[in-house]
């Protein structure tokens, strides 16, 4: 039985993690709390009826299920950045249920994101899998690399801009799980195959645990000095990021897949613009040169100022945020 009281959002973690046995009656509880009003935080509206549709999913009644997500899309679009997680999830629950059409019209409005957002290509990909389209899924997301990344034979002969750290980002992240589901359809290695091992490799050696008494670690800029860094060099912003949260998921990305790679005792150097200024005025370079960063992130590795990396899911988010890591940037690398 739920309190009557306000539901938090800790409090649904919890519904999440100890109601499993009776998963009917608590996801009619959930969505009489959601008809009652009473979410502590109007935004979490969306999680908690997406709840009591896994809860509803786990007992068999995927139509129950399937409106249930259908009701948190438009909690999810009022409160979130996006409503793909809900979209899917209905979609995949659609495909099991044998309503093809209607899964896949909703999953190919949501096709464009592939090449945009990182949780849409996981959610999409899942969805698809789970109805059995493992090769749509493949097809989809060498398209969307192929939006990403131009092939030789569709650029112009001079030279295509420098990629974004997004571009960057979600070229890693498609050619990555492209990877995964080529490997499970028993498909023959290719060039993007190739490009995600590649890539894989760089990523351990650039966070090979070296000496064996220090941690792997990446440069961080804490949210205030973040902002500085692109106010003093907006062009920054391409090798960084446009905003502070594109910024730290990127980072929390990279800190999963090494830890995923094999890389032991991961952490992250703090910076700071003021000792970054300093110590280019020292050496006699531009703060903003990437030889000059490099250097820099060298110099910090010796300063002791890791922050060890990953927190416990209770404990306060590495990024430097009020919430809990659970809730903070640990979502953040869901693909």
């Amino acid at each position: 039985m739920l309190s009557t009281e306000l539901l938090t959002s800790d409090d649904l973690d919890e519904i999440g993690c100890s109601f499993r046995d009776q998963p009917v009656g608590v996801a009619a509880e959930l969505v009489e709390a959601v008809d009652q009003g009473r979410m502590a935080d109007p935004a979490d509206t969306g999680y908690a009826l997406m709840l009591a549709a896994e809860l509803t999913e786990r007992v068999g009644d995927l139509s129950a299920a399937a409106e249930l997500a259908e009701r948190a899309v438009p909690a999810y679009r009022l409160h979130h950045d996006s409503d793909s997680y809900p979209r899917s999830y209905r979609a995949k629950l659609l495909l099991r249920l044998g309503r093809v059409h209607e899964a896949m019209a909703e999953l190919t409005a949501l096709r464009p994101l592939l090449s945009r957002d990182p949780d849409t290509v996981s959610w999409v990909v899942d969805a698809l899998e789970a109805g059995g389209h493992a090769e749509v899924a493949e097809q989809w997301l060498t398209a969307a690399l192929h939006t990403v990344l131009p092939r030789p034979e569709d650029s112009e002969l001079e030279r295509p801009d420098p990629l974004s750290q997004q571009e960057v980002g979600m070229a890693f992240i498609l050619v990555r799980v492209r990877h995964r589901v080529r490997r499970d359809l028993d498909l023959p290695h290719d060039d993007y195959d190739f490009l995600s091992d590649v890539l894989m490799d760089a990523l351990r050696e650039a966070l090979e645990d070296e000496p064996d008494d220090e941690r792997a670690a990446l440069l961080f800029w804490p949210q205030p000095e973040f902002d500085q860094l692109l106010l003093r060099w907006p062009a920054l912003a391409e090798h960084y990021g446009h905003t502070w949260d594109e910024y730290r998921t990127t980072l929390q990305r990279m800190l999963v897949a090494g830890a995923e790679s094999g890389v032991p005792r991961l952490g992250l150097l703090t910076g700071s613009v003021e000792d970054l200024v300093s110590y280019a005025e020292h050496h006699g370079g531009d703060p903003a040169d990437s030889a000059v960063l490099t250097d820099y992130v060298e110099y910090l590795a010796g300063q002791s100022r890791q922050i060890a990396w990953p927190p416990g899911r209770n404990y306060p988010c590495w990024c430097g945020s009020p919430l809990k890591y659970k809730k903070c940037c640990l979502p953040r690398a869901r693909t």
